[in-house]
């Protein structure tokens, strides 16, 4: 470590595992780590994480970085980014009444499809807080948790997401931000605070919940039992961080309306910042409270695109992980990029979920005959994710959102192949990390991080001092022509 040097961390608590990175305020990576922690599922429909893993594991991921990096006088400051829709119902002495309730737990799907007066208020509830009522993300969770555990609901003292349960265990300072507030279906876009119309529903009020302060703001200082806990004894400001895919949004310098990301994992997620929230009761954009100030998010998923390919990988053709399908890719790269046919793939091994909703809508392969082989399957599963794709940015364009560049990220940008599918397909420059394997959400968030210590007088400044380089990838014209 440099002597005089101030560094700075960003911890990403996924749904998975923890992930922490170290950066000097000057935007050089210095290292990363992660810790996996485990989930529950009792019963079909539930998912749940003991709460206290997300505090051992963030100190775990402290301890790490700071020992390993001699960081005794010169951590400034931490921020979280976090999953979104997971709650955690604390009583008066903020412990967990249950275990945390993740946003990929539906116990609660039959309950809601058995309510008509719930499912008349859907768009209601679109309109208010910029998403759909569904069986999960918190509302449906503690609906149920009212009906079948009425004791356990009386005692509820706050209703805490994976954010504000960290902050007031390592600093006793409980606080929200706003992205992570507009995933609870309890936070009201447009006017920016809770909603009292909706929380009445379940006989709750905001003092149920967290104050919500602007991403980038100091929720306090960590504890002295916990500083003695990492080894390290000066005060380490803690910032009030934002959901992940907007912590990802801001790493990857989504910070005007003319470019997007693109996550790529099991789903791929498109993450678009906004100047004005894009309410669209008929398309459902999920549309939220940016961790820029004033600004708002979109987030639209195509849930089944990369399991799309992994199916194929593991159930048609028998690999046994995704790293081989992708080296096997690249292998006949060259083969699969001359395949010109008309295979067409439709991605909906969970249903459509947009541009237009169908649940209930099937994947299918059609025009295969009996000269194709493997290969010309794999790129009809990826030229079809493309396709569903264009649907989605010819919807935002008619919505006045021009789309020019799209930041590709994750699994999906280290393939040799799929970026130029996507960039033909849509006809839009398409830039890769040159190192494929940065973490977006935790720059993202460290940048917040450093913005709320003092460090950079902007998030613009604290953006461009971690600036990533990417290379671009240009649509084909021959292609454009095919496509």
């Amino acid at each position: 470590m440099i002597m005089n040097e101030k560094y700075i961390i960003g911890i990403d608590i996924g749904t998975t595992n923890i992930k922490g990175s170290l950066y000097s305020s000057e935007g050089k990576f210095v290292s990363s780590c992660n810790i996996p922690y485990e989930s529950h599922s009792p019963k079909e429909s539930y998912y749940e994480q003991d709460p206290d893993d997300w505090v051992d594991g963030l100190i775990e991921i402290l301890k790490k970085l700071i020992s390993a990096n001699d960081l005794e006088d010169n951590l400034e400051a931490i921020s979280l980014s976090t999953q979104g829709g997971t709650i955690v119902p604390v009583d008066k002495n903020y412990n967990p009444l249950t275990r945390a309730f993740t946003w990929l737990d539906r116990r609660a799907t039959g309950l809601l499809d058995t309510n008509e007066e719930l499912l008349k208020k859907n768009i209601d509830f679109y309109n208010r807080t910029g998403w759909r009522l569904d069986s999960n993300m918190s509302f449906m969770p503690l609906y149920w948790l009212k009906v079948n555990k009425p004791d356990i609901f009386r005692k509820i003292h706050k209703v805490l997401y994976v954010n504000d349960y960290i902050y007031k265990k390592i600093t006793g300072n409980s606080f929200q931000d706003p992205s992570n507030a507009s995933i609870s279906l309890f936070y009201n876009i447009t006017k920016n605070k809770w909603d009292n119309d909706i929380l009445d529903l379940l006989s709750l009020s905001e003092d149920n919940f967290s104050v919500v302060k602007d991403s980038g703001e100091l929720i306090g200082n960590i504890s002295d039992s916990v500083c003695q806990e990492i080894g390290i004894k000066n005060k380490i400001k803690v910032i009030n961080g934002g959901h992940d895919q907007y912590c990802a949004g801001l790493g990857a310098g989504i910070i005007n309306e003319n470019e997007v990301l693109l996550s790529t994992g099991t789903a791929w997620v498109i993450f678009k910042m906004l100047n004005n929230p894009l309410l669209d009761s008929k398309r459902f954009f999920a549309i939220g409270r940016n961790i820029i100030k004033d600004k708002f998010g979109l987030i639209y998923s195509i849930p089944s695109a990369g399991a799309s390919l992994k199916w194929f990988a593991n159930s048609i053709m028998s690999l046994k992980n995704e790293d081989m399908l992708f080296k096997m890719i690249d292998k006949n790269t060259n083969k699969i990029l001359k395949i010109k046919n008309n295979i067409i793939f439709y991605p909906y091994l969970t249903g459509a979920f947009g541009p237009d909703f169908d649940i209930a809508r099937k994947a299918a392969f059609k025009n295969f005959e009996i000269g194709h082989n493997y290969l010309d399957f794999l790129k009809a599963i990826m030229e079809g994710i493309g396709f569903q794709l264009k649907k989605i940015f010819t919807v935002l364009r008619e919505k006045g959102i021009e789309i020019n560049k799209i930041k590709m990220v994750g699994g999906g940008a280290r393939s040799k192949l799929w970026p130029q599918i996507i960039s033909d397909i849509t006809e839009t420059d398409v830039l890769i990390p040159v190192n494929t394997e940065e973490d977006f959400a935790t720059k993202g968030v460290t940048i917040l991080a450093g913005y709320g210590a003092g460090l950079y007088s902007s998030l613009d400044e604290g953006y461009n001092r971690l600036k990533s380089e990417f290379r671009v990838i240009k649509p084909d014209p021959e292609n454009i022509d095919f496509y």
